[in-house]
């Protein structure tokens, strides 16, 4: 998932499209990204579902309560 992210701020976006994208992970709101082009759509909700069933399959098997808050951290550190 990194590595496609890596090539979307490589090649697939503008400076201020890259800002939305941004902004949009930081805000963890898929709301922010859906003026942004179909790809950079795709790739946001790919991380967004990825990140939620991951908290979600934790939490399912141990008291996963706070995990989530702590993924998107994760999440953000890498952009």
């Amino acid at each position: 998932m990194i590595l496609i992210i890596d090539d979307v701020y490589d090649v697939y976006g503008s400076l201020h499209e890259l800002q939305q994208f941004t902004k949009g992970v930081s805000r963890w709101d898929t709301g922010e990204v859906q003026e942004l082009p179909e790809c950079m759509k795709i790739c946001f909700q790919a991380l967004y579902d990825i990140t939620n069933e991951m908290a979600f399959e934790m939490k399912r098997e141990k008291d996963g309560s706070q995990v989530l808050p702590h993924l998107k951290k994760v999440v953000k550190y890498f952009l």
